[in-house]
């Protein structure tokens, strides 16, 4: 009976910080995405930074493409004005995961290698404003080809 009692206690202080704008993430489960705090970076200073993690996750598609590896998403942060590429259903099974997003007006180019495992990966972004053209790329066995390349509607 006490287990159910703060079972029952723990989903009503989670719907509680749910309804006053927090998160609550189960053990076994990442959220979809992220909730972001406030913006840390800007312009420039957000080349290399995590979406989430600077408060840049609000975000809007800018192209997807679909693979047998999963999909891949090209995200815009308004709030930033970056791009970032993630996939929430990578297979895995792979030796690498690279996840580049590319600037083509600055020709800046931000690499981030993601653990090759199941499941969901993100990232870094690149400052990309308004209709610049940004590039998000995704290779996962090594070679010279990029497995996706997705641009944004700049390009």
């Amino acid at each position: 009976m006490g287990k159910k009692l703060l079972a029952s206690a723990a989903a009503t202080a989670g719907l509680s910080i749910a309804l006053l704008g927090g998160f609550t993430a189960a053990a076994t489960a990442a959220p979809e995405a992220p909730i972001s705090a406030a913006a840390t970076c800007s312009g420039t200073g957000c080349d290399g930074k995590d979406p989430y993690d600077s408060g840049c996750g609000g975000r809007s598609e800018s192209g997807r493409k679909a693979t047998a590896k999963g999909t891949f998403i090209l995200y815009y942060s308004s709030t930033c004005k970056t791009n970032w590429i993630e996939t929430p259903n990578y297979a895995g099974g792979t030796p690498s995961l690279e996840l580049t997003v590319w600037d083509k007006g600055r020709n800046k180019i931000v690499r981030y290698d993601a653990k090759p495992t199941a499941g969901r990966h993100y990232g870094n972004m690149v400052y990309s404003p308004g209709s610049s053209c940004a590039v998000g790329l995704a290779d996962w066995d090594s070679d010279s080809a990029w497995e996706v390349s997705i641009e944004s509607s700049g390009c």
